[in-house]
């Protein structure tokens, strides 16, 4: 299900996991072989029982937000609303 701004309710949303320095992303920055710094977002993440590292976070689903964040920060790009977690709808 899609969540949803409590202001306007749109659902055009982004996650920013950085805004509290406490995130269950990594960001790392990998130079190729031209010398060239691409960005490399992964995260950790147990499916029954076992460990999996370095996901790619491109693959995330809300239940890895809520489960890993507790506080997650979020920002619609419909009206600009800022909000945490327990806001969205």
């Amino acid at each position: 299900m899609k969540k949803k701004c409590p202001h306007c309710k749109s659902t055009k949303l982004q996650y920013l996991p950085d805004v509290d320095n406490a995130s269950f992303i990594s960001h790392k920055y990998i130079q190729d072989a031209d010398g060239n710094w691409k960005i490399k977002v992964t995260f950790n993440k147990y499916i029954n029982g076992k460990l999996f590292e370095n996901l790619d976070a491109s693959t995330i689903k809300d239940e890895d937000i809520w489960q890993n964040d507790t506080m997650p920060y979020l920002s619609c790009l419909g009206c600009t609303a800022e909000m945490h977690g327990r806001e969205v709808l």
